[in-house]
């Protein structure tokens, strides 16, 4: 593939130009016109694919929005946040283990980021791979112990395993964390029969330091 000259470069970002100045007005049909005469030209241009990708987006085509992530993925294989986008998008779409394996990339790249592992661990728990989304919800908890979404995922997968001491603690815990949740597991913390202990369970105190 030729590399578009100096001028037809300029003529691209001037279409590009065009077409955010669209996008803002959310003439999203137009700035695509406008976009795909400039990918015509430079199919590799970063901003004119991150701009189409926003106008299916918009006009409720996931898929063609993914299919240009997929293209701005071949320019840029190593970018965390891109995979964690085809990771969304897929989840978005009920495809989960596409979602699965996006976010998995993602997080080889960085490993840090909180919000991915708790997506992953939700994306994995809908698959019932438990094992591997308790896991992440381990990963998840290390960067942030303070993550209620995380300890009442966890409470969960130790409810599938029948382990009721552990889902009792993580439930209770982040209920403490976010009372909001307590209506969420009201109703199953209310079937485990309170005669399975002689005594009372151990105190959750201190539990996300540990």
């Amino acid at each position: 593939m030729l590399e578009p000259t100096y001028s037809e470069k300029g003529e691209v970002e001037s279409l590009v130009e065009q077409a955010s100045s669209l996008i803002e007005k959310k003439m999203f049909a137009e700035a695509m016109s406008k976009l795909r005469i400039g990918l015509s030209v430079d199919p590799t241009n970063i901003r004119a694919l991150e701009n189409l990708m926003v106008c299916n987006l918009e006009l409720g085509k996931p898929k063609m929005a993914i299919q240009v992530l997929n293209n701005l993925l071949q320019l840029e294989p190593t970018s965390s946040s891109r995979w964690g986008d085809k990771g969304y998008m897929h989840l978005l779409l009920n495809e989960n283990w596409e979602g699965i394996g996006a976010l998995r990339e993602s997080l080889k790249i960085q490993p840090r980021d909180v919000r991915k592992w708790e997506l992953l661990a939700t994306a994995l728990m809908s698959e019932e791979q438990w094992e591997e989304a308790v896991d992440a919800l381990e990963k998840s908890l290390i960067l942030d112990p303070s993550s209620a979404v995380s300890w009442y995922n966890l409470a969960i997968c130790h409810l599938y395993f029948e382990d009721f001491v552990s889902a009792l603690r993580a439930a209770e815990y982040a209920i403490s964390l976010d009372p909001s949740l307590e209506e969420l597991a009201e109703d199953w913390m209310d079937l485990i029969d309170e005669d399975l202990f002689e005594e009372d369970y151990p105190s959750i105190d201190g539990i996300a330091a540990s």
